[in-house]
């Protein structure tokens, strides 16, 4: 093998792992929301009422997660395809986020888990850009139940591609790939 070769396998082998520690951390992250979550619940039992503050902090912790998710599929996609397309690009990223991408990298999410984050996603973007603090209570609790749905999903989805990075990590070791 060829110095310039050892050292394109060594970067590669680098590139793996650091995004293995960021997902490992991202995972940490969400746990700590849904903590937040558990904590902010004991806190604000969901009951009607006229106020609305207990949405706006339910508001903060959805688009919070969502953010945290999407951070871990812009490094995905920044290891393994190196571009985020400019144009709708929060949309473009969560669906390429379910194609396996063949001799390069297994699916990141399923279908199913899809369909939750997409709905927050939806939500985060509305937040961001239309600045109206009055929700909606019944579209909240949906919000609150597809946010509650998705995280053991996107913990096994995402332990399930660090499996996948750990057995490419082994392949890029052993000059196979």
């Amino acid at each position: 093998m060829s110095a310039d070769e050892k050292i394109r396998r060594a970067a590669s082998l680098t590139r793996v792992h650091l995004l293995q520690g960021e997902l490992n951390r991202i995972v940490l992250t969400i746990t700590e929301t849904q903590d937040d979550h558990r904590r902010f619940r004991e806190d604000f039992p969901p009951v009607a009422t006229e106020r609305n503050y207990d949405l706006v902090i339910l508001a903060d912790i959805l688009t919070d997660y969502y953010t945290c998710v999407e951070t871990a599929f812009v490094r995905i996609a920044k290891t393994f395809e190196n571009e985020i397309e400019e144009r709708h690009w929060h949309k473009s990223l969560l669906e390429r986020m379910t194609v396996e991408i063949p001799n390069v990298r297994v699916r990141a999410i399923s279908d199913r888990t899809y369909r939750h984050l997409h709905e927050l996603m939806r939500f985060r973007h509305f937040r961001r850009y239309y600045f109206n603090r009055r929700y909606d209570r019944e579209r909240m609790s949906l919000l609150e139940k597809s946010f509650l749905e998705s995280i053991p999903m996107v913990r096994t989805d995402l332990t399930n591609f660090s499996a996948f990075l750990e057995d490419l990590a082994g392949r890029i070791g052993r000059g196979t790939r």
